[in-house]
């Protein structure tokens, strides 16, 4: 019934005057975990007396993350969507690449402005560029002028473009895929996002609430 639930949340009447609570979630994340999400659905009439209301379980099997759950409204990110390409998932599901970068930037301020920016474009701010670029000053980057990172293959050609830019040599060391890459090779993982494409599409992020697992079913209760 994953179908009904998305399709329940798409409904523009429930957009205008429904509400989404989350009750309790019960189970932990990891490999062959499952977790469930006690939901409200309802909706208020004109009067502002509360109707259609459903309790619905949400179950998601071999969880590896989730996020914004325990916001205490939702709105206006109410519309679920299963997405199965998104830059979230990238990790379990792109190549790794294990890169040397030699070369300190001169101005190492505008190498992480550009970067920024790239991110943003590339991403839509759900990979932060942190997350690949620690601080640079005083960092083993600067003092030995050269560092080593690793990239879910989306990011290469952005990053090795920047380098150039900067005059640091990017190379690619190992390219890690499949079974290769462990825990992270999770080729089922799935996105399942509460978002509202008339405010933000999907593929940017500005804080909407998400799970990700292989598998997700929902049952009203």
């Amino acid at each position: 019934m994953i179908k009904t639930l998305i399709e329940r949340t798409n409904k523009p009447e429930f957009y205008q005057s429904g509400r989404l609570h989350l009750l309790d979630l019960k189970g932990q994340i990891g490999r062959f975990k499952t977790m469930e999400f006690n939901f409200i659905l309802d909706e208020q009439d004109d009067y502002g007396k509360l109707v259609n209301v459903e309790h619905w379980n949400l179950i998601s099997h071999q969880t590896i993350d989730y996020k914004s759950i325990f916001a205490d409204l939702y709105l206006p990110y109410i519309k679920l969507k299963i997405l199965t390409d998104h830059p979230l998932l990238w990790t379990f599901n792109k190549p790794e690449l294990e890169c040397e970068l030699k070369n300190f930037p001169k101005n190492p301020s505008e190498f992480i402005g550009d970067l920024f920016f790239e991110y943003e474009k590339l991403t839509g701010n759900w990979i932060p560029v942190h997350k690949n670029f620690f601080s640079l000053n005083e960092s083993y980057f600067k003092i030995k002028g050269k560092t080593n990172i690793r990239i879910q293959e989306p990011l290469k050609e952005p990053i090795e473009r920047i380098c150039n830019k900067h005059g640091i040599e990017f190379n690619v060391k190992n390219i890690k895929d499949g079974i290769e890459k462990g825990y992270a090779y999770r080729p089922n993982a799935k996105l399942l996002i509460f978002g509202n494409e008339d405010v933000s599409p999907n593929d940017f992020s500005l804080g909407q609430p998400y799970i990700i697992a292989d598998e997700f079913i929902a049952n009203r209760r």
